[in-house]
């Protein structure tokens, strides 16, 4: 004969209020609630070091992403830009630098973007970026704000652009100028016949080895161009002007220019600047 409901149930459910079940109800109840209040008192101790967590993660990450400006990759693509304009369009031309920097700063795979202007030809101006890749590169040279800038300057320009892309030779992490606002950058264009290549190579990276340890230096790069081995760019910095003086007068910049003169393919030109904030 089948069994009743009540019969294949678990006795705790069926016992009735007057059980002990049904007695310890409120002690249960008392207990629960001291313990939600527990784990109220854990959260509220808990919620400030999730949040100091968090802006830890968030500190690191920034960080990272800094680092990863400071030191680019064998893929790494470097562009100098270099033109001259009317002295009376100096103004001009540096709000119209600006809109590139800020919106080439927000393209995918961009490192960097300095502005430069010659100390002793303000009229004259020099673009240095780097990018992750070529293909970041490329993209930023079909954007928009890349063919505005080249329209804004052609009415005012005093001949086209010079634009070179390169890849690293010899690339170290730049350090910070500390708030400086004296610092001096220097843009160095080297070329040298083909025969002198090997020779040159060894020097450019003793002396780029040299000059990051000299005094003030805050960077010391060389990059070698993605057309022809035998054309390099310098791309340096210093805390003042007396560190620049320091390292064109060492032993080691000397030796480098006496070992590089009688390869040259053409002038040697390097010129100074200061960095457009």
């Amino acid at each position: 004969m089948a069994q009743s409901p009540e019969a294949v149930m678990p006795r705790a459910v069926l016992a009735p209020p007057s059980s002990r079940a049904g007695r310890d109800w409120p002690q249960s109840r008392k207990l629960e609630e001291t313990h939600m209040m527990s784990i109220r008192r854990c959260l509220a101790w808990f919620a400030p070091a999730v949040v100091v967590a968090s802006a830890l993660a968030v500190a690191v990450t920034a960080m990272a992403a800094s680092d990863a400006r400071a030191q680019a990759s064998a893929d790494a693509i470097y562009a100098v830009t270099t033109f001259d304009v009317t002295p009376s369009a100096t103004v001009q031309t540096i709000a119209l630098l600006k809109q590139y920097r800020e919106a080439a700063r927000k393209q995918a795979g961009n490192l960097s973007v300095d502005l430069l202007e010659e100390a002793s030809a303000p009229y004259r101006f020099a673009i240095h970026e780097s990018w992750s890749n070529q293909s970041n590169y490329d993209a930023n040279e079909k954007a928009s704000h890349t063919a505005a800038l080249r329209d804004g300057l052609k009415p005012i320009a005093g001949a086209p652009l010079d634009q070179r892309a390169y890849k690293p030779l010899s690339v170290a992490p730049a350090r910070d100028a500390g708030g400086s606002s004296g610092a001096v950058y220097m843009v160095l264009f080297l070329d040298v016949f083909p025969p002198g290549l090997v020779p040159t190579l060894a020097a450019v990276k003793e002396v780029a080895a040299a000059a990051r340890k000299g005094e003030g230096n805050l960077r010391y790069d060389v990059e070698q161009s993605t057309r022809g081995g035998n054309h390099m760019t310098f791309y340096a910095a210093w805390q003042s002007r007396e560190d620049f003086d320091a390292y064109e007068m060492s032993a080691y910049a000397r030796h480098f220019r006496d070992i590089v003169g009688p390869l040259l393919g053409s002038p040697y030109d390097d010129r100074i600047y200061a960095i457009l904030n």
